[in-house]
C-alpha cells in the first residue's frame, strides 16, 4: 500500500534538487509535476509550488 504525498515535503524536496544541476529532461518531468501538484493542493502551498514553476520555466527559457 503506498503512501499518500505530504504536498509541502515534496515542494521542499523539488527546491532542493533545484539546487543542483539539472539536465533539461528532469527540469522538465519535476515542472510537468509541479504543475499537477498545483491543481490538487491545498491554496495556502500554491504560492510555493508557482515560484518553484515560474524558477523552472526560467531556468528552461519557457516565456513567463
Amino acid at each position: 500500500m503506498s503512501r499518500p504525498v505530504d504536498p509541502d515535503r515534496y515542494l521542499r524536496q523539488i527546491a532542493e534538487r533545484m539546487s543542483a544541476t539539472l539536465e533539461r529532461e528532469e527540469m522538465e518531468v519535476l515542472l510537468d509535476e509541479l504543475e499537477y501538484l498545483y491543481d490538487v493542493i491545498d491554496p495556502v502551498l500554491q504560492d510555493s509550488a508557482e515560484t518553484l514553476m515560474k524558477q523552472l520555466r526560467q531556468k528552461l527559457g519557457y516565456a513567463a
